[in-house]
């Protein structure tokens, strides 16, 4: 699917929605759900309209409707055998179903978080970013997940010449030794409108990455407020965060 371009972040929902609905209207039956579990359950995979009449005690047009139904949102597969045709779950779109209706779920419980926070606070709106810096994306994900928790802004940092998988564990490594800073975009970060501050960086070498050493000095009206740091690592972490808090009394 193509982004549609009216939403913040697409992942597509508008587009998802309209055929869910059609899919739980086509679950939306009792006799329907009780084929589709017959269907799941069954291991011989020859039941047919027969054996499924028999079971849930219909009569066999009303089967064949349901299954024409059911067929028609690809929910159910047939084959046929001589003069017999057997039905079974089709997975794959079963599968689909699920994936979609677990992205609409985290999307709105996403949604619900953020209103949950903006109602908690008493008379005054906290307004709060993560401004971060991620190669492999493990530090973006968790800044993701706090967004998506808090409703705070997000301002990733990214690097002017970005590094290759060779350059980020040599010239990269060597630069966060030294606690260097990288030419980073953007090269300067208002901070003037936010009341809390969270910083997040990977672990290279046991010390913050340059480029979000960089980050903090390219921050503009960040005196007085209050941060918090969080790190990514896969194995030691050694002490970046001592490093960065130095950096940000420096900033005030």
């Amino acid at each position: 699917m193509e982004p549609c371009n009216k939403c913040e972040v697409c992942n597509n929902l508008c587009e998802i929605v309209p055929q869910m609905a059609v899919t739980f209207k086509a679950l939306g039956d009792l006799t329907r759900l009780q084929i589709i579990y017959l269907l799941s359950t069954d291991t011989s995979g020859t039941l047919g309209v027969s054996e499924l009449a028999a079971r849930i005690r219909i009569s066999q047009p009303a089967v064949s409707q349901h299954l024409k139904t059911l067929k028609t949102e690809g929910l159910v597969e047939s084959r046929r055998e001589g003069f017999y045709i057997y039905y079974t779950i089709n997975r794959e779109r079963m599968v689909e179903f699920r994936e979609h209706f677990e992205l609409m779920h985290a999307t709105v419980m996403a949604n619900c978080n953020r209103e949950m926070l903006r109602r908690t606070k008493r008379n005054r709106v906290i307004r709060a970013c993560v401004i971060f810096y991620s190669y492999s994306g493990v530090t973006r994900r968790v800044a993701e997940g706090i967004r998506n928790a808090s409703g705070c802004d997000l301002i990733e940092v990214r690097t002017q010449k970005p590094y290759t998988s060779f350059s980020a564990y040599t010239t990269g490594v060597l630069r966060s030794r030294k606690m260097a800073c990288d030419p980073i975009e953007p090269d300067e970060i208002d901070v003037s409108g936010y009341d809390f501050l969270i910083i997040g960086t990977p672990v290279w070498a046991w010390k913050p990455s340059p480029a979000i050493n960089a980050a903090i000095r390219a921050l503009k009206g960040c005196e007085g407020k209050m941060a918090v740091i969080f790190t990514t690592c896969s194995n030691q972490p050694g002490r970046p965060c001592q490093s960065l808090v130095g950096r940000f009394w420096n900033a005030g």
